[in-house]
């Protein structure tokens, strides 16, 4: 399959690019959140800033293989800035992630993560000329309402919620720059630049504050490295398949999945408040879906001359 096939069900497929961006989304959540909760058991005994510069260098490392068997020429590119600006703004984002996962339960640093795909629509349509549609809107912002009931706004304003929220529009520039490179860029090269360029980025100031891992600790680090590698490849796959104003929203599952994982590995329990914003979200996301498999199926209205 070539760096042209746009996903899973290839070239062929009968379903759109944009269901078919949705399903690469959601593989990308479920790894995204093992990333996030191996980054939580790490940081018991790990500073955070290098939990997340050993993210970046370890999946760096998985990347190796495809360089080895492209050779050096498949990093030749004429769009150095913008992969760099890709970097810089998906590493400090990691980093905010990192830091409000580590402070906060994982199930609340999550949730506040879901500004980004109401961050996303709006640079869409201010910088990628992406019309967003009313209902689709609408939608979206129903799922947020959704994270809302989750979330349920208490008084008082932590840090560290506030490093997230930060960590939110930055995400939101990294995956506007990212669809920008989708346009002339193959997917494994721009997560291969935002490796390189987040290891330095994560790393140098990380240098200042290591600590030599432990082997159980190493083992953990080289699943970080899997689950993060992996997770960005179908983040990247998503955003270049489909529109980002679709696409987007669907990273609201992972509050399902966060829930699901918190209570696994860190005992956290789901209130009923949260069982019904996670229904919102859920419902949201499967009303995108299914407006569009409906478009995709219905013929243009023919125009009439007056």
């Amino acid at each position: 399959m070539t760096s042209q096939q746009a996903g899973p069900a290839g070239n062929n497929s009968i379903l759109s690019p944009n269901v078919i961006g949705v399903l690469w989304m959601l593989l990308a959540v479920s790894l995204l959140t093992g990333m996030f909760v191996t980054a939580k058991i790490l940081m018991r005994t790990l500073p955070v800033l290098e939990v997340g510069a050993f993210r970046m260098f370890m999946s760096l490392l998985f990347c190796l293989p495809w360089l080895f068997a492209n050779g050096i020429g498949a990093l030749k590119s004429e769009r150095h800035a913008a992969l760099f600006w890709r970097a810089f703004f998906g590493a400090t984002s990691l980093f905010c992630a990192v830091y409000a996962v580590h402070h906060m339960l994982l199930a609340d640093a999550t949730v506040l993560t879901f500004t980004i795909p109401l961050w996303s629509i709006i640079i869409a349509a201010l910088f990628l000329g992406e019309r967003v549609r009313l209902r689709r809107t609408m939608a979206t912002l129903a799922g947020f309402c959704g994270v809302l009931l989750v979330v349920k706004p208490q008084a008082g304003i932590d840090p560290a919620a506030m490093v997230a929220i930060l960590g939110a529009i930055l995400a939101a520039c990294a995956l506007a720059t990212m669809k920008d490179l989708t346009r002339t860029e193959q997917a494994q090269k721009i997560v291969f630049y935002f490796l390189m360029y987040g290891t330095v980025i994560l790393g140098v100031p990380a240098l200042f504050v290591m600590e030599m891992p432990t082997p159980t600790e190493w083992a953990w680090l080289v699943l970080l490295g899997f689950f993060g590698s992996s997770g960005q490849y179908c983040l990247t796959r998503a955003y270049g398949t489909g529109e980002m104003t679709i696409i987007a929203p669907f990273d609201f599952t992972r509050i399902i999945i966060s829930g699901i994982a918190g209570f696994l590995f860190f005992g956290e329990v789901p209130d009923l408040w949260a069982v019904g914003g996670g229904a919102i979200i859920l419902a949201s996301c499967v009303y995108i879906v299914h407006r569009e498999a409906m478009q995709k199926k219905t013929p243009p209205t023919p125009q009439i001359s007056r």
